[in-house]
């Protein structure tokens, strides 16, 4: 059904609805959001080709009839697979048939198809021309299939040979395929026909099989082979993993339809050696999560650290995958907005312990967000991400740059040669997440990411936020059942609890067991679930000077490296000690003496992308050398009263 562009059109384009409120001067529409009201514009002809192409969907009174329950034209053959013979009838067929159309007869009127059949014969010269029955069947193939040519091929163009095995060596060859050529032991198709032969002889002595039906080619094996399944044939040959990867097809799983529809989260070890901040010494290869979004290809979040693939870096790169960025990088030099922000509908991932870790999944719940898990071994199923690791290769860092390690070639020690600080060296990553990755054009879209997430965002609904981000802190937060008593709650050596427990004490007792949860990356505070209406309540520790821009792991290598003092006493003063030995030990230290040193180094830093976008990892300014003191000032502040002694000498 035809419809018009004329005010009052309604649309549906992706998660929109979409009115035409006017046609203004130019010829462009004036458009506006049902739900929205805001308010937009569009040209004709770009409305005409998203209708046509099936991107927009035209609803109401204006919408399409549904489609007739007449036979589809039959996508069987294409005319371009067609040799010359059945083109020749394909020709003399639409001839008769155009002539009938040409003529307004209707199929049931069959002397005067009669006729006509002759008069077209005479014209072609036909000494054979069809029967008026043919005429019909073909005029009623054409026009139940919407006027499509190849409605008119004859069928036998589709039928295939039947095989010309005798029955007995068409089991004999299932047979030997199934035994010889489908197993592990990768027996060649020689090796299997010579198989074939031994058996079919056997049948012949026995008279099951004439003589002259015993023999095939291997080009007809070879036949039957290429018939089969490529994927069973794989499986069976060389296992289900290579039969995956040589089969390998994405369909549907990794499309998305718009921006925040579906994203992938992945880890990787970066291939640069980057320095402390406060040592100006070598840490090792950080640990970079990242979360991309797998319609633009646009980066939406990622979290650096040492701490490994575990579950802070996850939380950590959702957590800034989901928040606006002005704030997090008003101190990085950027030349475009970073554009990401809010919770996407669907997260793709891998088969990792931290993806399938019960926090995790509290924090899809809080979230609202789906999570689909790729099979093992199938990195195809997450391309995006996996191709915007191997776009790091192409980084122009050559300093403390780890190389794989080739014969007769002088390598550099990349902990030798680093000259990166680590938060010069996210902020480095974010410039090439923000303002560089996103306009290199995808080769497969033609695109550039950015055009594709902005152009998103204006045909998608609004993104939705999370009401608390501290719920999400809560969810990704580690947990422990612990006493509550009059000291509070101990975590691991640290104190917590101050007045906001007092109404729990005074509700369940002096002392009782409850769950309280951690951040992993701040250990200023916990929270205390209360057991009698499950609420969570904040908790400060008590030890604030120690506690601020700590982290769980910080606090776990101090504690090991002060173990003999704990052992003594655990008190404040012995923690707040064996800390300033441990950074007073890394401050001194020239060289790390071995790589475990170098990575014990790097997780007591507490290094991290969050703490580099808060900036806390900002190396202090020294402070100003002091002012020489005048004669003047001295005579001023000396007491006037002072006793004067005379110098003896013994």
């Amino acid at each position: 059904m035809p419809f018009t562009l004329r005010a009052g059109l309604t649309f549906r384009r992706g998660g929109r609805t979409l009115e035409v409120i006017r046609e203004l001067t130019d010829g462009t529409l004036a458009i506006e959001d049902c739900v929205t009201r805001r308010p937009g514009t569009i040209l004709r002809h770009k409305l005409l080709k998203l209708v046509w192409s099936g991107e927009a969907t035209v609803i109401g009174a204006d919408a399409a009839s549904p489609a007739s329950n007449e036979t589809a034209a039959p996508a069987l053959v294409t005319l371009d697979n067609l040799n010359e013979s059945q083109r020749k009838e394909l020709e003399l067929r639409d001839e008769y048939v155009t002539a009938v159309r040409k003529a307004h007869l209707s199929r049931g009127m069959r002397r005067a198809i009669e006729a006509l059949i002759k008069k077209v014969a005479e014209r072609r010269q036909d000494a054979k021309p069809p029967s008026a029955s043919s005429v019909m069947e073909w005029m009623r193939r054409f026009e139940t299939s919407d006027n499509c040519a190849i409605a008119l091929v004859s069928r036998n163009a589709n039928r295939r040979c039947q095989s010309r095995l005798h029955p007995v060596m068409q089991g004999i060859v299932e047979s030997a395929l199934r035994s010889t050529y489908l197993t592990r032991d990768c027996h060649s198709l020689s090796h299997t026909l010579a198989v074939i032969h031994a058996e079919a002889k056997r049948k012949v002595i026995k008279g099951q099989l004439p003589e002259d039906r015993s023999r095939i080619s291997l080009s007809t094996l070879t036949r039957r082979v290429q018939a089969m399944d490529a994927y069973r044939v794989i499986e069976a040959r060389q296992g289900s993993a290579r039969a995956r990867m040589e089969c390998r097809t994405t369909m549907d799983g990794t499309t998305a339809a718009y921006p925040l529809d579906a994203v992938e989260v992945d880890h990787t070890p970066l291939n640069w050696v980057v320095i402390c901040d406060r040592t100006g010494l070598p840490l090792g290869r950080p640990m970079l999560t990242v979360v991309i979004d797998a319609y633009s290809n646009y980066l939406l979040g990622l979290y650096v650290s040492f701490y490994g693939p575990g579950l802070s870096s996850v939380s950590g790169a959702m957590r800034c995958a989901i928040s606006p960025k002005a704030d997090m990088v008003a101190g990085i030099k950027l030349e475009h907005r970073w554009l990401a922000e809010g919770i996407p509908d669907r997260t793709i991932l891998d088969n990792g312990l931290e993806f399938h870790s019960p926090v995790f999944q509290r924090i899809g719940w809080e979230l609202g967000s789906d999570f689909t898990y790729c099979r093992v071994r199938t990195p195809w199923l997450k391309p995006h991400v996996e191709r915007f690791f191997a776009t790091l290769d192409t980084l122009t860092l050559t300093k403390g740059r780890i190389h794989k390690r080739v014969a007769n070639v002088l390598n550099i020690d990349p902990t030798k040669d680093a000259s990166v600080m680590f938060s010069q060296f996210v902020r480095g990553l974010v410039m090439f997440a923000v303002d560089v990755h996103p306009f290199q054009i995808n080769e497969r879209k033609l695109a550039k990411p950015y055009d594709l997430f902005l152009e998103g965002l204006e045909r998608t609904p609004a993104a939705s936020f999370p009401h608390d981000m501290g719920r999400i802190r809560l969810a990704s937060a580690l947990s422990k059942l612990k006493t509550v008593d009059q000291g509070g709650v101990e975590l691991h050596g640290l104190p917590y609890g101050g007045a906001e427990l007092l109404p729990m004490r005074e509700r369940h007792g002096k002392r009782f067991k409850t769950w309280v949860k951690w951040d992993p990356d701040d250990m200023s505070q916990l929270w205390v679930q209360d057991p009698a209406d499950q609420r969570w309540v904040s908790s400060p520790c008590r030890w604030g000077e120690y506690a601020t821009n700590l982290s769980w792991n910080q606090h776990l290598l101090i504690r090991k490296f002060a173990r003999q003092e704990l052992k003594q006493n655990g008190s404040y003063e012995y923690l707040e000690k064996a800390r300033l030995r441990l950074h007073d030990h890394w401050m001194e230290a020239v060289a790390w003496k071995t790589q475990a040193d170098r990575k014990l180094a790097a997780r007591f830093s507490g290094a991290t992308s969050a703490k580099v976008f808060a900036g806390d990892l900002e190396t202090p300014a020294p402070p100003p050398p002091p002012e020489p003191v005048s004669e003047q000032e001295v005579k001023t502040y000396a007491p006037a009263d002072a006793a004067e002694f005379e110098t003896v000498d013994l």
